[in-house]
This record gives C-alpha cells, sequence and structure tokens, in this order.
C-alpha cells in the first residue's frame, strides 16, 4: 500500500500535542470537578473514545474542509488535489520520447491517493502513489507507478505495460477543470 499524505505532517508532533492536550483537559476537569479514582478512569476512557472518533472523522473526510478554511495547508503541508486535470505528459522510451495532452482523474484523501490518466491512446490507472515534497523547493509532486491499457480503435493503440512517473505539481499553471470539491 502507498504511503498515505498523511505521512507529510510531522506525525510524532501531531501525536505530541494531540496526546498532551487531551492529558491536560483531563487533568483540569478532574481537578475542577474534584474527580477521582476510577471516575477520572471511566471520563478518561469516555473522552478518548470520542476522540478516536473525532481524529478518524478528520481523516476519512474532515481534512478536506479544515484545507479550505486554512488555504495555507496547501502550501505548508500538500494541496488537495481532488478533481479532473489536464495533464502533459513528456515520455522517453525504447530511443523515442514525445509529449501528449491528457486528463488525470484524482481521488486524494488523508490516507490514499489514486490517478487515473485517460488520453485518445491509452488509459492508466495507479498502482502505486508517493505524495513528496522537494528537499530543497518544497514543490509538491507525486511518484506513481501505474498500468496502461491501449484504447479499442486507437490509431496509434500501445501493448499494455507498466511504468513509473513522476507528476510535479505547479500550483500557479495548473488549473482544476472541475473540481470535486462536494
Amino acid at each position: 500500500m502507498a504511503p498515505p499524505l498523511i505521512n507529510l505532517f510531522p506525525i510524532t508532533k501531531l501525536i505530541a500535542w494531540v496526546s498532551g492536550a487531551y492529558a491536560s483537559f483531563v487533568v483540569l476537569l478532574a481537578l475542577v470537578f474534584n474527580v477521582g479514582g476510577v471516575a477520572a478512569f471511566g471520563g478518561a476512557l469516555r473522552g478518548s473514545s470520542v476522540l478516536s472518533f473525532l481524529l478518524f472523522g478528520l481523516a476519512a473526510a474532515g481534512w478536506r474542509y479544515i484545507w479550505r478554511w486554512i488555504p495555507k495547508l496547501n502550501d505548508w503541508i500538500f494541496p488537495d488535489l481532488n478533481g479532473t486535470w489536464i495533464v502533459e505528459i513528456r515520455w522517453n522510451w525504447g530511443g523515442r520520447s514525445g509529449q501528449k495532452a491528457a486528463r488525470a482523474y484524482i481521488k486524494q484523501s488523508l490516507v490514499k491517493t489514486s490517478i487515473e490518466l485517460v488520453s485518445d491512446e491509452s488509459e492508466s490507472e495507479t498502482l502505486l502513489v508517493i505524495p513528496h515534497k522537494d528537499l530543497h523547493s518544497s514543490r509538491p509532486g507525486l511518484y506513481y507507478v501505474y498500468r496502461n491499457i491501449g484504447v479499442a480503435g486507437s490509431a496509434k493503440k500501445q501493448a499494455p505495460h507498466l511504468g513509473a512517473a513522476i507528476l510535479k505539481l505547479d500550483q500557479e499553471l495548473i488549473l482544476p477543470i472541475k473540481s470535486r470539491h462536494g
């Protein structure tokens, strides 16, 4: 399985912050309401269940709302790429090279990213996607491995093949055709 987008977060710091905030909250409640022993443990257990549910909701779908509320997260962490995109494929294979226009259909969450690429000659599906940020420029991109199948009736029908690609993102030049922002 591909490393999820959440791997780009400083996850150990995030866990430390959430754990520290929750522990402080439980201690504060125990002091304010003068609760101790089993009652405090039961309250902490119920609270951790609610916190787990909220964190699961955030990972499943809530992250996109947070990205809309704090657009700077697109720069700080990674951009929300959900949607349909026009892409330019630059390829090298068998001593030949060229360019091809295509559409990319990207579905992204904190735990999974998939890309379907469709051109007039072929379609590809993602087998593995790894989001990354360049160490020096912080430019976001995707490394991915794909399976490509030629479109029936195409003038240049390709044999099915596996490949690897690097998707480099330029947020100032790439505009979504149709947003899937619910």
